[in-house]
């Protein structure tokens, strides 16, 4: 009959005969000082690296859905979340484990020499996808930190409290759902922490009854229109924002209490949301007294359910500005516009549609050697201005609001012209690097369907002559509307470009779809990262004009912008 057997300890000289015993039933022995044998201590720290690794891998994942269950739900929907579970880590080395573990062994030496093989295997496995693939590891904050710490003490208890070395084969069933348990445990302290964050916030911030609170959300243009605001307005006031894409409850809440807002004048908060209720949630926080809505569009559809919910929360920063106030928004946009009837602050718009009558009226743009060239009418007055530095058509539809703002605040008109030289397109827009002999357009800092459309509009703007290529993964949380969205755009990309690379499956077939059977532009897919670094390091020696169009990468982005 198939025998298992117990260990004395977890690094012991292997116990003699007379302790073996059925895998149904449990022997325990005296422990004793234990001798570290060269076999033993081999196990222990293979088990440790596979551990680390695997822990380190798991806690990176929630790490990019920002410890979400409704971020990392949609993942799972995705062909690369099941791709990921289907994975050699998570099911092929399972079967193994559990072959190991129910596989008939009277040998406590002959197990070691199988767990010792099996470990060293793994880590090789390991080893190699990251010189492959690149170390996945989480940045080190101290929330991944005990993710990690805690999920191997939970799993090193549980080894130590059996004392089996068949056990150690078992473990790895339990890995994934070990850090997930941690994840979700440690939410608890963090929303502990979260509430005294905000609530210390909210009271710092209401001392400074004089500083002018002005809110930014969108489902895009949110940074850009913070960038241009902190620019027209810093020659006028002393104004402070938050900084890069910090926009959500607790980063905001900590940026304010780290921050003295002594002689501030102009507070500038970027709000983001996945959920209906967060930005109202800052909204109590920072009491804002101007507030932006850029856009509304798809982007995140599958953690809001619907663009109505999209909308709703969104509009909570336009509903949230007091009598005295001013809500800003986009005439263009009609998620924007069809509640704004029901505010009761002061309302302003913008857009290039003069049906929808906006108070600020872009009628003209035309990029040029110069720079940028826009005129139209700003409450029944004629404007015209010249931005040198701005590079984007798309770029006045974040200037606008911000010039409203700064309008609104009393900044004249000849002080924001001087401003108008000096403003420049913020350092994660839309740009234009030079890489060897070719051009690449960098729009990897996010994507949505609008910004899409920009990024290939300026694609487009290059000569034909010129080969044009898009590299994207797709748009990501799109929802029930990803397939349609992503074949519309497919079918732009086929008049503009004369290749699209897709780097990974799950937006590939629609993707293609769209582009059609009969267009001139080549679709392949380039999964693996290495075989699209060497295509992408291809054209160094060849012109050619490449659209970076979402998260690439890091190999790539190193290559191409030294990151």
């Amino acid at each position: 009959m198939g025998m298992h057997t117990k260990w004395s300890s977890w690094i012991a000289s292997p116990p003699n005969a007379s302790r073996i015993a059925s895998r149904h039933r449990r022997v325990f022995t005296a422990m004793t000082i234990p001798e570290f044998s060269p076999l033993n201590l081999s196990i222990f720290l293979l088990w440790f690296v596979s551990a680390f690794l695997d822990y380190a891998d798991h806690c990176s994942l929630w790490q990019l859905k920002e410890y979400r269950w409704d971020k990392f739900k949609d993942f799972l929907s995705t062909k690369q979340g099941k791709q990921y579970f289907s994975s050699y880590a998570l099911f092929f080395r399972t079967l193994f484990a559990l072959c190991i573990f129910f596989w008939p062994l009277n040998s406590v030496f002959g197990l070691k020499i199988i767990l010792l093989l099996f470990l060293s295997a793994d880590v090789f496995f390991g080893a190699h996808r990251a010189v492959r693939h690149g170390l996945r590891r989480p940045r080190f904050t101290l929330r991944a930190i005990a993710t990690v710490v805690f999920s191997l003490c939970i799993e090193f208890s549980f080894l130590f409290f059996y004392r089996d070395w068949s056990i150690i084969a078992v473990v790895f069933l339990f890995r994934f759902y070990v850090s997930t348990a941690v994840v979700f445990f440690l939410d608890i302290p963090r929303s502990i922490y979260k509430r005294c964050l905000v609530t210390y916030a909210t009271k710092k911030i209401a001392k400074y009854a004089d500083m002018v609170v002005i809110g930014v959300t969108g489902s895009y243009g949110k940074t850009s229109v913070k960038a241009h605001l902190v620019h027209l307005l810093s020659s006028s006031f002393s104004v402070c924002a938050t900084p890069g894409n910090v926009n959500t409850e607790i980063g905001v809440a900590a940026f304010i209490l780290k921050t003295s807002f002594v002689g501030v004048r102009v507070f500038v908060v970027e709000m983001g949301a996945y959920n209906i209720g967060e930005i109202a949630q800052l909204c109590r926080m920072v009491r804002p007294k101007i507030g932006i809505l850029t856009a509304i569009n798809e982007q995140h559809l599958s953690l809001f359910g619907s663009i109505r919910n999209i909308q709703k929360a969104k509009y909570e920063l336009l509903r949230s500005i007091p009598q005295d106030g001013l809500a800003i928004t986009n005439s263009d946009n009609p998620y924007c516009r069809e509640f704004l009837h029901e505010l009761t602050a002061q309302v302003e718009t913008f857009g290039g549609d003069e049906g929808e009558k906006p108070t600020f009226l872009v009628s003209f743009i035309e990029q040029t050697a110069e720079g940028l060239h826009a005129a139209g009418v700003y409450k029944g007055n004629k404007w015209s201005f010249l931005f040198p530095k701005i590079i984007g058509e798309y770029q006045m539809v974040n200037i606008a609001p911000a010039y409203i703002a700064a309008r609104f605040l009393g900044v004249p008109d000849f002080v924001l012209e001087k401003q108008f030289l000096t403003i420049c397109n913020p350092s994660h827009a839309l740009s234009v690097v030079p890489y060897g002999m070719s051009e690449v357009i960098n729009d990897s800092y996010n994507s949505n369907p609008d910004g899409f459309r920009v990024a290939l509009e300026r694609l487009a703007s290059f000569p034909s002559s010129v080969p044009r290529i898009v590299v994207t993964r797709g748009m990501m949380e799109l929802g029930e509307r990803s397939e349609i969205l992503h074949e519309q755009i497919g079918e732009e990309i086929s008049f503009i470009a004369d290749e699209l690379v897709v780097i990974t499956k799950d937006f590939y077939e629609p993707l293609k779809r769209g582009v059609g059977e009969k267009s001139r532009t080549k679709v392949v897919l380039k999964e693996n990262h290495e075989a699209l670094l060497a295509y992408i390091q291809t054209f160094k020696k060849r012109k050619a004009v490449l659209l970076f169009e979402n998260r690439i990468p890091a190999m790539v982005q190193k290559e191409v912008f030294g990151l």
